[in-house]
């Protein structure tokens, strides 16, 4: 198995990464959809409450703790840096995911984007007649706010972007431009979220399986433009940790804004926007770097052994 991954450390990275989030993720949706219970983000931070509380039933408890094992790209990660490079590839890992100290500029980046995007997609629908500020269904309450942020910190940020951006896109770096390696990672991390989001509209929403081709088409391709824009942070930092905050913030921020108004309008023009972000830094830096400073690549020692 070692000598597999030190052969092709990529392919076997999403092998895996797919492979982990999958194998647990599929099973917890089956099992949750005969509990009649809900396995989506505000839910299961209610779920974590209810496990405390003793309020969940042996299934409903397995389905939950079944889903939120689904970190595939973090095991990928650490598997495939330590059969490659061993200690010295997962101690940078381990540099860049507590890399902070990046400058204030990029916290206000980080932070901000989020909101404004959430802000303007909002505003788009107020001006086209589509929203009615009164629409506005809470999926949680404003308490639960720092709780749910914690949540997405650590199951969507930590559980991911040590692999997206800690190991995926350095390594694609190598070989390709950053904006070629941006469009082959968003492919592939938009394909990776295709079993929630067809269990999804097929079970909660209620769509026609044809449905199902445009919606996750879309998909993908508002994830290619969301890795762009992450690719532009990333390799003006080098900081999974900035990348991991702007994960669990970014989801945070929609939960809150978008997502309750439950507004075709709204949520188009939220996916559509990282594209115009994404054409502006292609436009100002390059397609080559996608940033002020060359793109980042895995140093010398990780996989494949050299830059």
């Amino acid at each position: 198995m070692i000598t597999l991954i030190r052969r092709n450390p990529l392919v076997a990275y999403f092998v895996i990464a797919f492979g982990v989030t999958w194998a647990v993720q599929i099973p917890a949706l089956l099992i949750a959809e005969g509990n009649d219970q809900s396995l989506t983000n505000d839910e299961n931070l209610r779920h974590i409450f209810d496990l405390f509380r003793g309020r969940l039933s042996g299934a409903e408890a397995s389905a939950f703790l079944l889903f939120i094992l689904g970190a595939g790209p973090l095991v990928g990660a650490v598997v495939v840096f330590a059969a490659t490079s061993g200690r010295a590839g997962l101690g940078d890992l381990w540099r860049r995911v507590t890399r902070w100290n990046v400058g204030g500029r990029w916290y206000m980046v980080v932070l901000g984007l989020p909101v404004a995007l959430a802000a303007v997609s909002v505003l788009a629908g107020l001006i086209t007649g589509s929203l009615d500020l009164d629409s506005y269904d809470a999926l949680l309450p404003a308490s639960y706010f720092i709780p749910f942020l914690l949540y997405m910190l650590v199951f969507t940020g930590v559980w991911e972007e040590p692999g997206w951006r800690g190991l995926a896109l350095p390594y694609l770096q190598r070989d390709n431009s950053a904006i070629r390696s941006s469009w082959i990672l968003g492919v592939l991390w938009g394909v990776w979220h295709f079993p929630v989001i067809i269990y999804y509209n097929l079970t909660v929403t209620e769509v026609e399986p044809a449905v199902l081709i445009p919606i996750l088409a879309g998909l993908v391709m508002g994830t290619v433009g969301w890795t762009i824009v992450n690719t532009w942070i990333y390799n003006s930092t080098e900081s999974v940790f900035l990348m991991v905050l702007l994960h669990g913030w970014y989801n945070t921020v929609n939960a809150f804004l978008v997502l309750p108004f439950e507004n075709m309008m709204v949520a188009t023009v939220n996916a559509v926007l990282p594209w115009a972000i994404a054409v502006f830094v292609s436009k100002r830096h390059g397609d080559d770097d996608l940033a002020d400073r060359p793109r980042a690549t895995l140093p010398v020692g990780t996989p494949n052994g050299s830059t």
